[in-house]
């Protein structure tokens, strides 16, 4: 018996022409499906760690300003208050400003969206390479990969407006 592979020349043309598009090549093809997860896997960890750092600066930095400020000599204890106030205030503007936290889940979110999509459209060329027709097979992929196509587009462009709405320059008011 003639295993499905052999059997369904369209679909493998199809299948091979596709590998040969940008957006189904490796990790290192920037636009590639592989690129973004590469992407968003890479980046996710470095904005976790940096909301996890900022939340406990800011926390360890506003329970322990009474306490340090006490340690300090009296001639220096509102020069200590008024450096911890400021590097309290500074951490917490940090974090308001880039956002880690929401960059965090929205890299985290994206990354598995990218990574189901892909096992989806893997599992949907094994279906097109069972078929039992050619056209019945490339009906399956195109309708496939349209669907891939969207998924991928809307999970980067979602996750970089995402970005962009939640970084914001502060406000400056001038007397008039």
């Amino acid at each position: 018996m003639a295993t499905a592979q052999n059997s369904l020349p369209k679909v493998e043309a199809f299948l091979a022409a596709l590998n040969e598009q940008s957006f189904f090549k490796d990790a290192s093809t920037q636009g590639s499906v592989l690129w973004y997860i590469a992407f968003y896997k890479k980046r996710a960890p470095q904005r976790r760690r940096a909301f996890r750092a900022g939340g406990f600066i800011l926390l360890f930095l506003s329970i322990s300003l009474p306490f340090l400020t006490q340690l300090a000599p009296k001639d220096l204890q509102a020069q200590v208050a008024s450096t911890l106030a400021w590097l309290v205030a500074l951490v917490a503007a940090a974090n308001s400003f880039f956002n880690w936290q929401k960059a965090w889940q929205g890299y985290v979110q994206t990354q598995l969206t990218l990574q189901f999509a892909l096992t989806e459209w893997e599992l949907r060329t094994a279906e097109a390479r069972a078929a039992l027709t050619d056209e019945e097979g490339l009906a399956l992929l195109r309708e496939g990969l349209q669907k891939f196509i969207k998924t991928v587009s809307e999970a980067v462009s979602g996750e970089t407006a995402q970005y962009f709405e939640g970084v914001k320059i502060p406000e400056t008011r001038t007397g008039s």
